[in-house]
């Protein structure tokens, strides 16, 4: 990222660019310029959902949520695309971050709060991409896997890799388990919501948060988002291990804001487990894997484990929700 491309597009002046981060294929900058600081997030073109950003997140702002706002070009478009890549440009949110598993109670509850205070507005947003729909929930996808993953063992036996087969072998052993699922996804409440929010994306200032990274938000099983931001924020789950009690306080607080079904929360464990096992790092991305990245994917690994013994207890603790509220 150099400096023209970005004043050629926006009515900027850039005095700096840092880079923040880079993974998966984007790239974080930091730049400074003659109205201020900016975050500059740089994408392969493959990644559509980026058009939709800059107008949730204005739309989500000027309904009183604490987001960033995104610059438009010189033409009005908030996404700019080059020959290899595309890029946005937003407004720099002064705060700092927390670390997986490290969220105070009070950011706990803001947390929830934002997420649902986020899912009832966004319902009256219009229509984004759907995710994990039908028949991503279907046993055959979860078999299907299986066969992939039993070629990919074959190869990793066949050079001797030591330290992928066990990580194989454990991934094969949670697909067969999620296969024997049987998740209604007619009954699971689908809505526009963030996509991806957990605690990363939140940026605490003042005893107030801010939430970023909008390019995932689709309309997705509502259950997820409240499972994962709880599971990779609590203090209480560190080493994979989901807390029940914790988690039903989270829900209730969301539900201040958003309704949850019966079958919401009774299928949440199941769909965790189930969207992990499909979504999760696969054995061959260790060897190459950022350090940043490596706690979160230990972290998942180790719930999956868990949730492998006790899918079912944690849907049954979570079951008696609505005589404690």
């Amino acid at each position: 990222m150099n400096k023209y491309i970005i004043e050629s597009n926006f009515n900027l002046k850039v005095s700096d660019i840092k880079l923040l981060d880079k993974h998966f294929g984007t790239e974080i900058y930091l730049i400074n310029t003659d109205t201020g600081k900016y975050i500059v997030k740089v994408l392969p073109l493959c990644m559509e959902n980026i058009k939709n950003e800059g107008s949730i997140a204005e739309y989500l702002y000027n309904n009183g949520m604490n987001v960033a706002r995104f610059l438009k070009s010189k033409r009005g478009n908030y996404v700019i695309k080059t020959d290899k890549s595309q890029f946005t440009v937003q407004k720099f949110i002064e705060g700092e971050t927390i670390s997986f598993n490290t969220a105070p109670d009070w950011v706990m509850e803001k947390s929830a709060e934002f997420l649902g205070r986020s899912a009832s507005l966004l319902k009256d947003y219009g229509k984004l991409p759907l995710r994990f729909g039908k028949e991503f929930c279907r046993s055959k996808t979860a078999r299907r896997k299986i066969r992939e993953y039993k070629r990919e063992l074959v190869r990793a036996k066949k050079c001797n890799d030591l330290e992928t087969i066990p990580i194989w072998e454990e991934q094969i052993r949670h697909l067969k388990r999620i296969s024997k699922f049987r998740i209604d996804t007619e009954k699971l409440t689908y809505t526009n919501s963030h996509g991806d929010y957990h605690i990363g994306q939140i940026i605490v200032n003042d005893q107030d948060i801010s939430v970023i990274d909008w390019s995932s938000a689709c309309c997705l099983p509502i259950c997820l988002d409240v499972i994962t931001s709880f599971v990779f924020s609590s203090q209480f789950c560190t080493d994979g291990i989901i807390d029940a009690e914790g988690l039903k306080k989270y829900i209730q607080q969301f539900m201040k804001w958003f309704p949850l079904t019966d079958y919401d929360i009774k299928a949440m464990p199941y769909m965790f487990y189930f969207w992990h096992c499909m979504c999760n790092y696969r054995p061959d991305e260790y060897t190459d894997m950022a350090e940043g990245y490596k706690p979160l994917a230990k972290l998942i690994r180790n719930m999956l484990n868990w949730l492998y013994d006790n899918v079912e207890e944690l849907s049954l603790q979570l079951t008696e929700y609505k005589d404690e509220v």
